[in-house]
C-alpha cells in the first residue's frame, strides 16, 4: 500500500498544475458549504432570542371583550381585572409564577430638563424581568421587592429610549413631572427584533405606578408548574378567569390566552428553512467542484492509457489500476477538505472579529455543518473518482497500448 501511496503522490506532483486546479475547486466548495452554514447559524442563533418569549413556557392573558352571551348576561362585555383578581391564579395547582401588569400610553415622560422622550410607562413586580427574560446592560439592576413595598420612584428604560435622552444608570427622568432615578437599560434586542414597543418603555414598581394612576391591570403572565403542558395552562386559564367574570368557558375572544408555542415553531422552521436553504447553495458550489474533479480525473485516464496499458501488460490487475485512481481523487478531496476546513475557519473568525450587522448575528461553525460538509465532500469524491477509475480499470492491454494519446 505505501509504494502506491507514494507513486500517486510522485504523480499527483508531476501533475501538479492539474492537480493544484482540482484541490482550489474542492477548497472552494468546502469554504462556500461552511461559511454559508456559519452565517446560517449565527442568523438562527441571535433571531431565536428574539423571540424569547414565543419559545418559553410564559404564558400572557389579555382582557378583552365577550363575544357570547352566558346565563342572562349579553355579549360584548368589556373584562377588566383588579390586582387581587389576577393574583388569585397564585393559589391555582397548575401555575407556578403571576406577573401583574400595569401600561400607561399617555403619560408624559420627559428628561430632567424638561425635553419630551417618546417612551410609555409600563409598571412591573419583581417577577416581569426574569418570565419577560428582559436583557439588561452591566451596572443595572431588576425591580426589587424593596422597590415594591417602599413604592420607590425607580425606572428601568429600554436602550432607545436612554439613548434619544442621553440618559444612563443614575440619571434621572421625569414621569409626569415626577422624577425617577434610573436604575436600569435594557439590552438592545438581539437580531434588531423587539415586541409591544420595548425599546422605548419605562419599566417602573407597580405600587409606584398606581400611585399616579388608578388604573386597572392590563395583562397577567404566568408560568405553568412542573409537568403543566401550555394546553392544560391555558385552558385553566380560561376557566379560571370564566368563574371569576361569568363568560361562556368557551368564548376564547374575552380574554386572549395566545398560543404562542406555534408561532415558536413557524418561526424555528422559517429560520431552519434559511439556514437549511444556504447550506444547500453552499452544496451546490461543492458539486461544481467535484465535477472539476472529475473533469481533471478523466483527463488523466486520458493521458495516461498507455501507462496503463503497460501496468495491465506487466500484471497488474484491474482492481489495481481501479484502487490507484480512486485513492488520487481521493488524495485530491483530503487535501483540499482539509485546506477549505482551515480556510473557513480562519474567514469565520475574520468576520466575528470586524463585525456583521445586528440582524445576521455572529456565524459559528458547528461540528454538525463540519460533519455534512464532509459527509458531502465524500460522497461527491466516490462519484467524481470512480466512474474515471472504472474506465481506466476496464481498459485492455492492447487497446491501452496501441492507442494514440
Amino acid at each position: 500500500m505505501m509504494p502506491m501511496l507514494q507513486q500517486i503522490a510522485q504523480t499527483l506532483f508531476a501533475h501538479r498544475l492539474r492537480s493544484l486546479l482540482a484541490i482550489i475547486a474542492i477548497v472552494w466548495g468546502i469554504v462556500s458549504v461552511l461559511v454559508l452554514m456559519a452565517l446560517g447559524e449565527g442568523f438562527y442563533q441571535i433571531n431565536a432570542k428574539s423571540f424569547s418569549l414565543l419559545m418559553s413556557d410564559t404564558q400572557l392573558a389579555v382582557p378583552e371583550m365577550t363575544s357570547k352571551p352566558w346565563q342572562g348576561l349579553p355579549a360584548r362585555r368589556e373584562l377588566t381585572f383588579t390586582e387581587p383578581e389576577f393574583r388569585q391564579l397564585e393559589n391555582q395547582s397548575a401555575i407556578k409564577t403571576v406577573s401583574v401588569l400595569y401600561r400607561k400610553w399617555e403619560a408624559s415622560v420627559t428628561d430632567i430638563t424638561g425635553h419630551t422622550l417618546p417612551g410609555y410607562i409600563r409598571g412591573v413586580d419583581n417577577h416581569y424581568v426574569g418570565m419577560r427574560k428582559v436583557k439588561l446592560a452591566p451596572g443595572s439592576r431588576d425591580i426589587s421587592m424593596s422597590d415594591l413595598n417602599n413604592h420607590n420612584r425607580v425606572a428601568i428604560i429600554g436602550w432607545q429610549l436612554a439613548q434619544q435622552g442621553n440618559l444612563a444608570i443614575g440619571d434621572k427622568l421625569k414621569v409626569n413631572g415626577i422624577p425617577f432615578l434610573v436604575t436600569g437599560i435594557t439590552k438592545q434586542s438581539e437580531g434588531g427584533m423587539s415586541m409591544g414597543y420595548e425599546d422605548s418603555q419605562v419599566i417602573i414598581p407597580s405600587t409606584t405606578f398606581t400611585d399616579l394612576w388608578s388604573d386597572k391591570p392590563s395583562q397577567v403572565m404566568v408560568t405553568p408548574a412542573e409537568g403543566i403542558s401550555g394546553v392544560i395552562l391555558r385552558q385553566n386559564l380560561l376557566s379560571f378567569f370564566a368563574n371569576q367574570k361569568h363568560f361562556d368557558p368557551t368564548d376564547r375572544r374575552a380574554v386572549w390566552i395566545p398560543d404562542f408555542s406555534q408561532d415558536a415553531k413557524f418561526f424555528t422552521a422559517l429560520l431552519r428553512g434559511i439556514q437549511l436553504f444556504l447550506g444547500a447553495s453552499g452544496a451546490m458550489t461543492l458539486a461544481v467542484g467535484a465535477l472539476g474533479v472529475a473533469n481533471i480525473m478523466f483527463l488523466s485516464v486520458t493521458e495516461r492509457i498507455r501507462e496503463i496499458g503497460v501496468r495491465l501488460a506487466i500484471g497488474a490487475t484491474p482492481n489495481n489500476i481501479l484502487m490507484q485512481f480512486l485513492l488520487e481523487g481521493g488524495m485530491l478531496v483530503a487535501v483540499g477538505t482539509a485546506l477549505g476546513i482551515i480556510l473557513s475557519y480562519c474567514l469565520v473568525a475574520i468576520m466575528n472579529q470586524v463585525g456583521l450587522p445586528d440582524w445576521l448575528g455572529n456565524p459559528v461553525l458547528t461540528i454538525d455543518a463540519i460533519v455534512m460538509a464532509l459527509s458531502v465532500t465524500v460522497v461527491l469524491a466516490l462519484l467524481a473518482s470512480f466512474f474515471p477509475a472504472r474506465r481506466a480499470s476496464n481498459l485492455t492491454p492492447v487497446i491501452a497500448l496501441s492507442a494514440r494519446v
